[in-house]
């Protein structure tokens, strides 16, 4: 029997598509020791999208219907709803596995502002131990590999009922991605959902391991586009649940604390059982 592969080191390497003509792409999502990751099928979404708009990404809405499995090759098709949007749909055979709405748009002048700022204080991530070295000590050695590399500031452990559920560290690419714009937009939209079931296990405790989470739905606005070529400060947190239907949010700093990017996302938990 095969053992299920860790992913690559290069995050370049992965978020790739192999062009079919008239608007569709193939892909085979990467192998996450046998799983797929939602952030995999959005980057390369996102790269289908880009491929016909000159203007930086700005926002996506997806709908994810049925899981899609790693290493079988998916359909992605791109059409244009209306100037800097395009849908892209991504088959498994003829099954819709997913639908992943793509806005565009351009610098403008207008209000900005920023009111949330990055939390002060904290260690620079060069005085952190790596992922590697965290992983060895806490006994998950083996799933430190894979495209990106974090350093973590909150502790590994449960919250309480009225505490939230939050996670928060220092994350970056292992390996250079190039100087892709469309490259780097998708590597966004893969990151805002890396290990999006992180708040939703300081919630659970103990109780993890033995359940299942489904992403339903994800959304993503970039308010800053920029390359992603330094450690970013990503926070995740989930406040609420009901019906095993948990909302989880994340907001993405760049060093400097500019606020880069927000996304929010809906996992259905169930026990495994």
């Amino acid at each position: 029997m095969n053992r299920p592969r860790p992913p690559r080191d290069s995050l370049a390497e992965i978020l790739t598509l192999r062009p079919e003509g008239n608007g569709a792409w193939s892909a085979m999502l990467e192998s996450f020791w046998g799983a797929s990751l939602g952030g995999d099928l959005l980057g390369r979404a996102v790269l289908a999208g880009s491929s016909r708009e000159a203007e930086p990404l700005r926002a996506v809405q997806a709908s994810f219907l049925r899981s899609a499995a790693p290493e079988q090759p998916l359909r992605f098709r791109c059409e244009a709803l209306a100037p800097g949007c395009a849908r892209v749909e991504v088959h498994d055979g003829d099954a819709l596995s997913a639908s992943v709405t793509l806005r565009f748009g351009p610098d403008a002048k207008g209000l900005t502002y920023q009111s949330v700022p990055a939390e002060r204080g904290l260690p620079a991530p060069e005085s952190l131990p790596s992922e590697t070295e965290t992983a060895e000590k806490e006994g998950w050695g083996p799933y430190a590999a894979g495209p990106i590399e974090s350093r973590r500031l909150s502790p590994y452990t449960a919250v309480k009922d009225h505490e939230p559920a939050v996670w928060l560290g220092w994350l970056r690419p292992k390996l250079p991605l190039g100087d892709d714009a469309g490259l780097h937009a998708a590597a966004v939209a893969f990151l805002a959902e890396y290990r999006s079931h992180w708040a939703v296990e300081r919630r659970l405790g103990a109780a993890f391991p033995e359940t299942q989470l489904t992403l339903l739905d994800h959304a993503l606005w970039i308010h800053r586009p920029r390359r992603w070529d330094d450690w970013w400060l990503v926070r995740t947190e989930s406040e609420i649940g009901v019906g095993g239907r948990c909302l989880s949010r994340r907001t993405l700093f760049a060093r400097d604390g500019a606020l880069v990017a927000s996304a929010a996302w809906q996992h259905e938990v169930r026990d495994r059982g």
